[in-house]
């Protein structure tokens, strides 16, 4: 390590220099965002999209039920707009649920938990709200655990029609919410909806049809109802079932401009387009992750058309994106973040990489692994739900490990079992099978390998570790459920440094603990908690060629960095979709220059960081010097700025190989009357790709 000086010329504050270290206190400790895959827009990351719309633009209008916003999309997916947080002011939100636009572009919102519909111009700017909790005109029922109005339409002359979902009616406003009429009462007759004992039946999806009659999903019931304007009861369809035109609780309900129906079928994970009369004209979807699949988890929600006749389907649960098909139900696109294609991923759970600096990624609801470069670049996969050789259960696999001749062995969670891969991924061996026994396995979340080659597996169900040689063989054991010293409670993740040493996640126990080989206890730290040092069930661990310890702290939505002894060096990372944020990080690893691999379950992509240069301020105060750690062969730029915000490239890329560079007061930031004690200057050092 070579140690590279830049002379400064002005006044520097060491508290400037912890204000750019983006993640971390401490300016000695700076990881930096370098790339992403998949690179999707931050924009197409949802939180539960429910509510779908789109005005006769061919805007379209996203609810997020647990993100508590509203975004606007062109038709294309690119944001135009978003408002909204949690709250119960005007333009806040509590879990809002459908959404539904006039001719004007205003939009409405069911803000369910809120108990109360707001209006919006088309830009997002608050124009009226009415409601409150109850069972009075205009009011809107609770259930035993929260919940209010779920569906929203708006007719040709402004009419509002609101499913209020625990109060088992449909309720009727004018655009500015005045209430004009109700109709509805639980049951499963003509003209009422059905309700079950936790609040979850009653009116769901609601539209209007060309002609002004609602169209009703009413849930518990599993069927549609046509009323004309005023609640007078015209017709239904639908029976529970998977057969065509049976429902398993529709949710969503839309309508095109010549009449056609269409209604999300949730549990069947499904669309139904029926005619105008509620006859079956065709169906699409399955459970699934891919293109024209709905998540098995969730299933369809909101449904809206579009003004060409293309149909947009907010797929809820765990996939939560936007899918567009024709009006046949032939998919044409998506927005969002999981999939299936080659670099997409699906609740990516472990990650690794191997002397070479390929990247493996487990890929653990598409049942594969997946190898790429060290930048990204899709190289490979492998693997198929299943049991058989080479095969991953349901939420399989889990975590991964490379050794040294970058063989791949894999943690088959679902199906209790450890497989061995070459690099190609073709199968080697495998071992284990459901049980406690020595060698049986119940869930094993993580494995790790040794510099001899050992396997050691985080056998998670069994609350212990298990250690096997690079044939499979048992070798040893230790553990057991508790909170003791050498006890677990759901390790979940497992990592070994160069000297054997072992590292495990005790996720449930909100702390990690240190091991010999042989499973002696050596040390632990950490507690539950979101300050330095503690955890919120950490899941991924690593460890890199300096005995430095990694952590996926998942539900604090950050990485933390140890010493080998368990000193906190520095940590980065916050919740949120954007660059360098996490949505539960799970997987970590670490190549052997230093660079940070992450898995994010709930964002579902890979997350590259690296180590920025080791800063320290130095000299006098009227002539401070930065001091940073070089890498050999690497390039450093140094930044300079007045305020914090502006940042000037300081003089030129500078190699390794140089010394020192000069700057001096005419770089443009002050006026050169201003005495130098007076000008202050921040600076960074980055080290170039």
């Amino acid at each position: 390590m070579k140690t590279r000086r830049a002379s400064k010329f002005g006044a520097l504050l060491c508290t400037c220099v912890a204000w750019f270290c983006l993640f971390g206190p401490d300016a000695a400790e700076r990881y930096s965002f370098v790339t992403k895959w998949p690179d999707l827009p931050e924009s197409w990351c949802f939180a539960s999209p429910k509510g779908i719309a789109v005005d006769r633009w061919g805007n379209v209008f996203v609810g997020e039920y647990s993100g508590h916003r509203i975004k606007k999309f062109d038709s294309s997916g690119n944001l135009l707009a978003q408002w909204g947080s949690e709250g119960s002011g005007d333009g806040e939100f509590d879990t809002p649920w459908g959404i539904a636009v006039d001719l004007s572009g205003n939009l409405f919102v069911a803000d369910s938990n809120n108990h109360r519909i707001q209006k919006f111009d088309s830009s997002g700017n608050f124009l009226t709200k009415w409601g409150s909790q109850g069972s009075g005109d205009g009011q809107f029922g609770a259930g035993p655990f929260g919940g209010g109005p779920r569906g929203v339409a708006v007719d040709s002359s402004g009419n509002v029609f609101v499913a209020d979902t625990q109060n088992c009616r449909v309720q009727k406003f004018d655009s500015s919410g005045k209430f004009l009429a109700k109709w509805g009462s639980p049951g499963s007759g003509d003209g009422q909806f059905g309700e079950d004992a936790l609040g979850g039946g009653g009116p769901n999806g609601i539209a209007v049809d060309p002609f002004g009659n609602v169209l009703v999903a009413d849930w518990w019931n599993s069927r549609i109802q046509k009323f004309d304007s005023s609640g007078k009861f015209l017709a239904k369809w639908g029976s529970s079932g998977s057969g065509n035109g049976e429902f398993y609780r529709p949710s969503g309900v839309a309508v095109d401009s010549v009449g056609n129906v269409f209604v999300t079928d949730v549990f069947n994970r499904r669309v139904q387009k029926f005619d105008s009369s509620g006859e079956f004209l065709t169906k699409w979807g399955r459970p699934g992750n891919g293109d024209g699949e709905f998540d098995r988890w969730g299933g369809p929600k909101g449904i809206a058309v579009e003004p060409s006749g293309n149909v947009l389907v907010a797929d809820d649960g765990n996939s939560k994106r936007i899918q567009r098909f024709d009006c046949e139900g032939n998919f044409l696109s998506k927005w969002g973040y999981p999939g299936r294609g080659d670099g997409e991923f699906k609740y990516p759970s472990g990650v690794a990489v191997d002397p070479w600096g390929n990247v493996y990624v487990a890929d653990s609801d598409n049942q594969r692994i997946q190898r790429f470069d060290s930048e990204g670049n899709f190289v490979a996969k492998w693997g198929s739900e299943g049991s058989g050789d080479g095969q991953f259960g349901v939420t399989s696999p889990q975590g991964l490990a490379v050794d040294s001749e970058g063989n791949v062995f894999v943690a088959d969670g679902w199906n209790c079992r450890i497989e061995k891969f070459d690099s190609s991924g073709n199968f080697l061996a495998k071992w284990g099978s459901e049980g406690s026994g020595d060698g049986q396995l119940k869930y094993p979340y993580a494995v790790a390998v040794d510099s001899w080659g050992n396997v050691f597996v985080a056998d998670s169900g069994n609350d212990r570790i298990q250690k096997f040689d690079p044939s499979g063989n048992f070798r040893d054991k230790w553990g057991g459920l508790g909170s003791g010293n050498g006890e677990f409670a759901r390790p979940e993740g497992i990592a070994v440094d160069s000297h054997g040493s072992v590292f495990v996640a005790d996720t449930a126990n909100h702390r990690i603990q240190n091991f010999d080989s042989s499973g002696n206890f050596l040390a632990k730290w950490g507690s539950e908690g979101c300050g330095d040092g503690q955890f919120d069930r950490p899941c991924g661990i690593a460890v890199d060629s300096s005995g430095n310890v990694f952590v996926a702290d998942t539900g604090n939505s950050r990485i933390q960095k140890f010493d080998s002894e368990g000193n906190f060096l520095t940590k980065w990372g916050y919740p949120g979709c954007g660059d360098g944020e996490f949505n539960w990080p799970v997987g970590v690893a670490v190549d052997s220059p230093g660079n940070v691999y992450v898995a994010e379950w709930h964002n579902h992509r890979i997350q590259k960081f690296r180590r920025e240069p080791d800063i320290r301020i130095i000299g006098p105060a009227d002539s401070p010097i930065i001091e940073w750690d070089s890498t050999p062969f690497m390039n450093y730029q140094v930044w300079l700025s007045p305020d914090l915000f502006n940042w000037t490239p300081a003089g030129g890329i500078q190699p390794f190989s140089k010394t020192g560079i000069n700057l001096w007061n005419d770089d443009g930031l002050h006026d050169l009357g201003t005495p130098y004690r007076e000008r202050r200057r921040y600076y960074r050092v980055e080290k170039l790709p």
